[in-house]
């Protein structure tokens, strides 16, 4: 059975599906090594991404696990039970079909930080910061601005990431041995400074909402902290929380 590309159900939420049927009759079986990304992108005919997303959905689900340099399998034992909240990382700013375009605003280690970064990324080993801007914008209005901050000792490597070779944070889950298991947000309206502002074309007076993300490795661990500063009146945050039962 292939994902019908004319639903309008997302692929990974069909794909997802799919995956599940065949864990549930049997034909995955429990500690049964499922096939890689390359050969389900074949199998299915669907991209490493939409993979990836199903993957990761049958994993927060408790289906799935994922075995360090083995590879992925079926969970042994009953999915744990709780709650699990589905994101992305600038999900909701956009409607369906619009067009929108992101421009690398700076890319650099950066040996100092603001107090404020500082505090919400908490006790670092060292100083040294792997530092990314990013301008979002749809249909030539700029939306938001994202900042990610990364330690260089996550990954010694990451002044070699080419942002047109793919996201981030797929680079460094593939270059990273510091794995991120949690994600602590924060959601608040701020006025942001001259230079954020005068990026999103607004009012220093305009607020704006903010979005604080920390991602955290085994050990408590920082891997990342993102910070997304949206224009008021085109924020929408979309977020999906899950039953694992």
């Amino acid at each position: 059975m292939l994902p019908d590309k004319l639903d309008r159900e997302k692929l990974y939420m069909q794909l997802t599906n799919i995956m599940l049927a065949k864990i549930r009759a049997g034909e995955w079986r429990t500690g049964f090594q499922i096939p890689t990304e390359e050969e389900l992108c074949k199998s299915f005919e669907v991209s490493k991404i939409t993979v990836r997303r199903a993957i990761t959905n049958l994993v927060v689900e408790g289906h799935l696990e994922k075995k360090q340099g083995k590879g992925t399998f079926v969970r042994q034992g009953p999915p744990r039970a709780g709650i699990s909240m589905k994101t992305t990382l600038l999900e909701g700013v956009f409607q369906p079909g619009e067009a929108s375009d992101v421009s690398l605003l700076d890319k650099k280690v950066m040996t100092s930080l603001d107090e404020d970064v500082i505090k919400r990324i908490g006790p670092v080993i060292d100083r040294d910061m792997f530092y990314v801007s990013r301008l979002k914008s749809t249909e030539g209005v700029p939306v938001l601005v994202n900042e990610v901050y990364v330690p260089m000792r996550v990954c010694e490597t990451l002044t070699d990431w080419d942002p047109d070779g793919g996201p981030l944070f797929e680079y460094l889950r593939e270059n990273s041995n510091m794995k991120i298991t949690r994600v602590t947000q924060t959601v608040e309206v701020a006025r942001p400074g001259e230079a954020i502002t005068g990026l999103l074309n607004i009012r220093s007076s305009s607020p704006c909402m903010v979005v604080h993300r920390l991602f955290i490795a085994p050990g408590d661990m920082t891997v990342a902290y993102s910070k997304t500063t949206a224009r008021a009146d085109r924020f929408k945050l979309d977020s999906e929380y899950v039953q694992l039962s």
